[in-house]
């Protein structure tokens, strides 16, 4: 299944020199939105940039908060902190920055 995954985005990867990516923006911009290809840019050779549709890139951002989210929870957990702790805490020093 991972092999399968890895298989169907390289495949649905695009790589274009800064130069090709001049030349064909308008292109390679619709290509990424309306075949969901994922734009890899590279300066001689070298990867530099991405390109990838919008809604990708959000799912991306939110998979990394989830994360952070995650690891605090785990910081938290071993602190031996309570929620409820932290809340009164937050608040507390909210209340004295008025």
């Amino acid at each position: 299944m991972i092999i399968m995954n890895l298989m169907e985005e390289a495949m649905n990867t695009l790589n274009v020199s800064i130069a090709e990516g001049k030349r064909n923006f308008t292109k390679i911009i619709r290509a990424s939105e309306e075949k969901r290809q994922k734009i890899i840019v590279s300066r001689r050779g070298t990867p530099v940039a991405v390109i990838l549709p919008y809604d990708e890139y959000n799912k991306t951002r939110k998979k990394e908060a989830l994360e952070k989210i995650k690891e605090a929870r785990a910081i938290y957990r071993k602190s031996g902190i309570s929620a409820e702790e932290i809340y009164q805490i937050s608040k507390k020093e909210l209340e004295g920055k008025r």
